[in-house]
């Protein structure tokens, strides 16, 4: 792996500790029988049932064991060593089947050879990948002839606002911006009690248009994009609300996506309507 995984390796390695102890994941409440996965990912996955699924950048596993709990046959790849410890524990905890592996997602095709009915990924993953030409081709040589790839993350868009110090959102950022990006935290967004070690990582911004003509020149071809007026956690602080379903909403009347998702099928399957 390149000298950016590694920084970022590490980073995974030690806030996924705090991760799992953390109320933000509910490890708890999923032992106790909670699914960690939201209407969303839920509606553009349909029936897993007997599906055999291949879950990208699944972290420790909780959205991974949530699809074994409805009958999926389901592998999560992550290349955090202790988050794969920690999924697999909490598996073995859980009494469910699935596998993981640990593996850098561009050199997945030296640990996987096999194809799937569904690959799927979700939520603050496509930041962590420099090339996304590369990823869409991974998928695509990941699924079996008609086979569905999912995607839901957080918009782009979201990363031109922030709250300045007066507590005032605005523009802060360029929409277009093909550099990588240095970034010191010393804590993590799942806790700001707790000091991390690792601070440094490198991570991207992608466009929409980045994302779809990835997936279309890998041969996938687009069967669904939406844009939510939602998401998933309090990007903006101050400016958010919460709502029974426990997504975020911007305060006043949306005026920005904050969510989408990205259903697509391989090329050799039958177009939706015949599926």
């Amino acid at each position: 792996m390149s000298d950016w995984a590694d920084w970022n390796r590490r980073r995974w390695n030690e806030i996924t500790e705090i991760h799992v102890r953390s109320p933000f994941y509910g490890v708890t409440e999923f032992l106790r029988g909670a699914s960690t996965l939201r209407s969303v990912e839920q509606g553009a996955l349909g029936d897993v049932r007997e599906r055999s699924l291949l879950h990208l950048q699944c972290h420790f596993g909780l959205d991974t064991l949530s699809l074994a709990r409805l009958g999926a046959r389901v592998t999560g790849v992550d290349f955090s060593e202790r988050a794969i410890g920690w999924a697999e524990r909490l598996r073995d905890e859980a009494g469910l089947q699935a596998r993981f592996v640990c593996a850098d997602l561009y050199e997945l095709d030296e640990a996987l050879d096999e194809t799937f009915d569904l690959v799927f990924t979700s939520y603050g993953v496509l930041c962590w990948l420099p090339d996304l030409a590369r990823w869409a081709a991974i998928i695509a040589r990941r699924l079996k002839p008609g086979g569905r790839f999912v995607l839901v993350e957080h918009h782009p868009i979201t990363n031109v606002y922030d709250v300045n110090a007066e507590g005032q959102l605005v523009r802060a950022y360029p929409y277009f911006n093909a550099e990588p990006i240095a970034c010191e935290s010393d804590r993590s967004y799942a806790d700001a009690d707790t000091p991390v070690q690792n601070t440094k990582t490198f991570q991207w911004d992608h466009t929409l248009a980045d994302v779809i003509n990835a997936l279309a020149g890998a041969g996938l071809r687009i069967e669904a994009l939406k844009e939510y007026p939602f998401m998933d956690y309090e990007r903006f602080p101050g400016w958010m609300v919460r709502d029974d379903e426990g997504w975020w909403h911007l305060r006043e009347r949306p005026f920005l996506p904050l969510l989408f998702s990205v259903e697509a099928v391989h090329q050799d399957g039958p177009p939706r309507g015949a599926r």
